[in-house]
């Protein structure tokens, strides 16, 4: 691909990206307020506090909303273009009935002066601007015409791996205990001389990996960033990279430091970090800070892109534009990243992660032995999704379910004799919410919380936060509000990352016709990876049997494959009826 054309590409997807992402605010601002309160896609507010300068504490008015830290919002009295009085502000915290939001243009008078009720609204902000920086440097600077750009287009060759670095940090690697598959991928993400792809399955050790190899470059000097697309995926990778004894620090606001260990400095400019050393450092920030003051007159020596594979190429090369060497880590065969527009650029091009490893094998590693699932649940997504490569290991490989007395009822489903259990949905015509299969889910819960199991040893999984606040309702009425907060009830993008003892995914939908018309959603391939392997001992999944005649009218092979998949994990499954 010619340079020019990719850098046009790539700001077209920009712009057509913003473009989809207001078309779908407008559309919610523009609905009835009773209607976006009675789904959750607004909030209302009953009180509101200026904490200080930044920041505004805000009592919620009951019901419960869609939004999450980290969620985007605009205050307004009732119609979203006319009478909002803060724009894009941030959920920084939140805790029962309370959200703590952090706004960096806050105009206290515009605050104080309201006194009916107010409602909260998702926003965003125009990011154009840093793509834009990012896209003109790529153009005129050396690192973004001689190797960002002719990587991207597989023009560079980027295949070769200095030999004494590779063993070198291999045999350290060795010494520290880790298997052969990760061994390959801290020699391969030290010595490579432009990229390395290390791809990272569910239960791996990625984050063991991406912390043995800043380490190793850091004790040679090397200025790292490591960088994400979420505040969270930064600072986990950063609180093991402190604990290798690594000098490391936070850039960025103080609302981006959930997670972050104590210990851990955080600046808002990396300028005013006192005790950075002229080498041998790591730095966490997202991408955007390397286009704005905090990090803009910085540039490292290798930048690591942790859950690389959420992570889109504009994106990737604003970060990329302030590196020599490049170390993704991801796994393209989960969730990819959140894509709204029909772009010019193809799926497999969406995520920087799925672009490069395919391209690069001779530099890309696997971790292949997963230490959170048991051999029986790895055995299904390791045929499926990655070749049979992935293997169970460690002290978990061969750990069976057990509850610590007999359950008093689904005693089959229960058993430590099996592992990976199915269950068909209760009730018919169901789309995104099921109150019949709400109170199975919670009635297994309750069984095995009976029989000795800790509720916190439990998650459930579902498509769709509408089924996910039913379930949770359930279950504050069985075990109180407080105590039913231990279970993780979640939709699937919000659960990567996580991992219980026992979880079940609860996929609620019954109408065949609304499961054609969402299959390609609903048998997404990434989600329902990501979905199952959650589990350490016993999934345990609620979901449609699929007729033999079932079928959408489509010819997209993906989708086809996905059906399948979904209808061969079924057979995997142990069918469990209800009322054994």
């Amino acid at each position: 691909m010619d340079l020019k054309q990719q850098l046009d590409d790539l700001r077209k997807f920009v712009w057509e990206e913003r473009e989809a992402n207001y078309a779908k605010l407008t559309e919610i601002w523009d609905k009835p307020l009773s209607q976006k309160l009675e789904s959750g896609e607004s909030q209302r507010i009953s009180n509101i506090t200026v904490e200080d300068k930044h920041h505004l504490l805000v009592t919620l008015g009951g019901g419960e909303s869609r939004f999450r830290e980290g969620d985007m919002l605009c205050l307004h009295l009732g119609n979203v273009p006319h009478t909002s009085f803060v724009r894009q502000a941030s959920i920084e915290a939140e805790q029962e009935g309370e959200w703590l939001l952090y706004v960096f243009d806050l105009d206290p008078d515009a605050v104080t002066t309201i006194s009916e009720p107010c409602f909260a609204d998702p926003d965003s902000m125009d990011q154009r601007h840093f793509f834009e920086k990012a896209f003109d440097d790529l153009a005129s600077t050396p690192i973004g015409t001689d190797v960002v750009l002719p990587l991207l287009a597989g023009r560079l060759d980027a295949s070769y791996i200095y030999p004494d670095n590779y063993d070198k940090a291999a045999d350290i690697a060795e010494e520290r205990g880790l298997n052969d598959s990760q061994i390959d991928a801290v020699g391969k993400g030290v010595a490579a001389q432009y990229l390395s792809c290390i791809q990272g399955p569910p239960g791996t050790g990625k984050t063991k990996v991406i912390s043995l190899i800043a380490k190793l470059l850091a004790e040679e000097g090397h200025a790292i960033l490591i960088t994400s697309h979420t505040h969270m995926a930064i600072n986990n990778a950063l609180n093991k990279v402190a604990k290798e004894g690594v000098t490391t620090a936070k850039v960025g606001a103080l609302s981006g430091t959930k997670g972050l260990d104590a210990t851990i400095p955080r600046c808002d400019y990396a300028i005013d970090w006192e005790d950075k050393p002229d080498n041998g450092y790591v730095i966490g920030a997202t991408p955007f800070a390397t286009c704005s003051e905090r990090l803009e007159s910085f540039e490292f020596d290798t930048i690591i892109f942790d859950e690389a594979s959420q992570i889109t190429v504009p994106l990737a090369v604003m970060a990329m534009r302030k590196g020599k060497r490049f170390v993704f880590v991801g796994d393209h065969k989960q969730l990819p990243p959140v894509v709204l527009s029909k772009s010019v650029l193809d799926g497999e091009s969406y995520s920087v992660f799925s672009r490069l490893v395919l391209g690069n094998s001779s530099t890309a590693a696997m971790l292949k032995q997963t230490y959170r699932m048991n051999s029986d649940l790895s055995h299904w997504p390791s045929q499926q999704y990655y070749n049979g490569n992935l293997v169970a290991v460690g002290e978990n490989a061969n750990r069976q379910f057990m509850l610590p007395t007999r359950p008093q009822r689904h005693m089959a489903c229960l058993s430590s004799s099996h592992s990976l259990v199915f269950i068909k949905s209760p009730g018919i015509n169901a789309r995104t919410s099921s109150a019949s299969e709400a109170e199975l889910v919670v009635d297994i819960i309750a069984n095995a919380v009976e029989a000795g199991m800790p509720l916190e040893n439990v998650g459930v999984v579902t498509p769709f936060r509408n089924h996910g606040k039913n379930i949770k309702g359930v279950l504050a009425d069985k075990f109180g509000m407080n105590t039913a907060k231990t279970v993780v009830t979640d939709t699937v993008e919000r659960m990567q990352g996580q991992e219980r003892e026992m979880i079940i995914l609860s996929l609620c939908s019954t109408d065949v016709q609304f499961i054609s018309a969402v299959a390609s959603f609903f048998f997404q391939a990434e989600r329902l990876n990501v979905a199952i392997t959650r589990a350490m001992t016993k999934l345990v999944i609620i979901g449609p049997e699929l007729s033999a005649t079932f079928s959408v009218d489509s010819n997209e092979q993906l989708l086809l494959e996905g059906i399948e998949a979904y209808r061969s994990l079924v057979n995997a499954a142990y069918y469990h009826s209800i009322g054994e």
